[in-house]
């Protein structure tokens, strides 16, 4: 993968091609010192591309030989400068999610600002999403309720850093979402407006809340489970806003990940009602009052998100998200 980068290039990532040379890279870390990171330059670095997003990111792992033998690191390289999610970071560990804690994120290591490179430790564990595809119930309600006690004790105890992201804000960007696809025509049009007519009409109702930290895009993707620890990683999105924006795009997350892998949106559903009941049980927000409104809302966002990026199977997506856009509001109007 790494060689296939290399050959395809990204102009829009314009550090890409030397954080992925070993021996590039081997020359920039040895020009900074690493915490807790005693390694041997002398040895080759191995390095192993993980996901690709062109123009702006590229995340893979660094292996590095140590006094105590071969060490992990992830590496993410940016298109731009992204100093502040180190420092987020930071400022989240020191709030009650160190490494070693039974809720956690990754120790970040350094930002490497000529290269435009995040790094911080490998965290042990498997992904929630692999124990929620599981056939086995127990695995799947295991990793919905730990996923559900991570973002609670998130929101009550992470520092409010980054963008604050209001109302207004979230309608004018599902504005942009309503456009996009209503110049699309039928089915999208039709759809897009009539979800997006029935959005605006519910925020007038949803009245005021306390805003809280947001991850930006929690999904079990994002959560790996170890033994003792609940770890979450990515946090490019990072931002200030409405709890309930992260618990609504963790479960339509499992609706997507329903569709894919059994064929049917609501195939998880009840692994959703556990994860809803577990954060309520031990969060301090309400969230049950203005959780359709975002439901709806992140399904006009993730069908905007499919007819731009139109993989496989998008245009049956995409209409499927705008029909349980429409299904979640209609409900609760009943």
């Amino acid at each position: 993968m790494a060689k296939l980068v290399d050959r395809a290039g990204d102009p829009g990532i314009p550090t890409l091609a030397a954080v992925l040379d070993p021996a590039e890279l081997g020359k920039e870390l040895s020009l900074h010192s690493l915490p807790h990171w005693r390694w041997d330059a002398s040895q080759a670095i191995q390095v192993r591309v993980l996901r690709w997003k062109r123009a702006s990111r590229c995340t893979f792992e660094i292996a590095l030989s140590t006094a105590n033998g071969s060490q992990e690191l992830i590496g993410k390289v940016y298109a731009e400068d992204r100093s502040d999610i180190y420092q987020v970071m930071e400022e989240i560990r020191r709030a009650g999610f160190g490494s070693e804690e039974e809720f956690a994120i990754p120790r970040p290591v350094a930002f490497l600002a000529p290269l435009r490179l995040l790094l911080y430790e490998k965290a042990p564990g498997i992904r929630a999403k692999d124990f929620i595809l599981s056939p086995k119930e127990s695995d799947r309600i295991l990793a919905a309720e730990r996923c559900a006690r991570w973002l609670a004790r998130f929101h009550a105890l992470a520092p409010r850093l980054g963008r604050v992201f209001l109302l207004d804000d979230h309608l004018i960007s599902l504005e942009g979402c309503w456009r996009r696809l209503a110049d699309l025509g039928c089915p999208f049009a039709d759809k897009a407006s009539r979800l997006f007519e029935q959005l605006k009409t519910a925020a007038l109702r949803l009245g005021s809340v306390e805003i809280c930290a947001g991850h930006g895009s929690y999904s079990s993707a994002q959560v790996l489970l170890a033994e003792d620890r609940t770890v979450t990683i990515d946090w490019d999105t990072y931002d200030v806003s409405d709890p309930c924006r992260d618990v609504a795009r963790f479960i339509v997350a499992l609706q997507r990940l329903a569709l894919k892998y059994h064929g049917l949106l609501h195939a998880l559903e009840g692994t959703a009602d556990v994860f809803l009941k577990t954060y309520i049980g031990a969060s301090r927000s309400d969230v049950s009052r203005r959780l359709t409104f975002h439901k709806a809302a992140i399904c006009l966002e993730r069908a905007d998100n499919d007819v731009d990026k139109q993989s496989r199977g998008w245009l049956e997506r995409a209409e499927l998200m705008l029909d349980e856009g429409l299904r979640v509001l209609e409900q609760e109007a009943t």
